[in-house]
């Protein structure tokens, strides 16, 4: 099924799209938070990219790369500015969210080829 292939990608952006355009308000669109949203598009893009074949490493890139976006963002307004904004907290809560929404979709591609094998 082709919602299954893509589920982690599509879970992946609309979180990003998500964040950019709903969880980051105009005015708090620091340069810190900037750079968490790049993270998360940059998780995204590789969710995208990595081809999820019958290998085990390449569902653990694509988990791996949201789980890295999502730790780094907590580190970059940390070491920029010492605290966390509200608007950092949510980004890093939807980065959490966003890693959680690769693993399911990795475990839908998964399911789906161990049922037409």
């Amino acid at each position: 099924m082709t919602l299954n292939k893509y589920a982690a990608a599509l879970l992946s952006i609309a979180i990003v799209i998500l964040t950019a355009f709903v969880a980051i308000p105009e005015g708090d669109r620091t340069p810190e938070t900037l750079w968490q949203l790049a993270l998360l598009a940059i998780g995204a893009i590789v969710t995208y990219w990595v081809p999820l074949v019958n290998a085990k490493w390449a569902g653990i890139l694509k988990t791996g790369a949201a789980i890295a976006a999502a730790v780094i963002g907590a580190l970059i307004p940390l070491l920029g500015t010492g605290s966390l904004s509200s608007t950092q907290i949510i980004v890093l809560v939807l980065a959490g969210l966003n890693a959680l929404a690769v693993e399911v979709g990795v475990g839908m591609r998964k399911s789906d080829l161990r049922l037409t094998a």
